[in-house]
């Protein structure tokens, strides 16, 4: 059931990144989850944990480099790494900035739950039972 539930998630936010992708071509801005925003209107805080979450996921694949350079990363893996360090980033953003709605917090905790789903689908032990 929770691979289910994962699969479902990973279509659900391809499909949404999809979405995005083509309305960027046509200069129409989007935010999580459908907030339709101006060209310069993006909140500062959520750049920010955007910027943190891409040095995270950087910094995590680094460092896991550096100590197992055999290990191979599936592309699920990733998206787990990059949900978890932005809900991360999200949440201490959410913290600091003065901008923060009760909203943005949610947000902030569905994307961790998102992770939280990619993690469990992904451990080897659950892959055993569902194969």
């Amino acid at each position: 059931m929770l691979r289910i539930i994962g699969k479902a998630l990973v279509l659900l936010l391809s499909a949404w990144a999809l979405f995005l992708s083509i309305c960027i071509l046509l200069n129409i801005n989007i935010i999580f989850p459908f907030e339709i925003i101006q060209e310069n209107e993006l909140p500062f805080y959520r750049m920010q944990a955007l910027r943190l979450a891409i040095f995270m996921t950087f910094i995590f694949y680094g460092v896991s480099y550096l100590i197992n350079t055999s290990r191979e990363v599936y592309p699920l893996h990733f998206l787990k790494v990059f949900l978890i360090s932005f809900s991360i980033g999200l949440f201490v953003m959410n913290l600091i900035s003065p901008d923060t709605v009760f909203k943005d917090y949610v947000i902030t905790f569905f994307i961790l739950i998102c992770g939280i789903i990619f993690h469990l689908i992904s451990k080897p032990q659950i892959k055993k039972y569902f194969s």
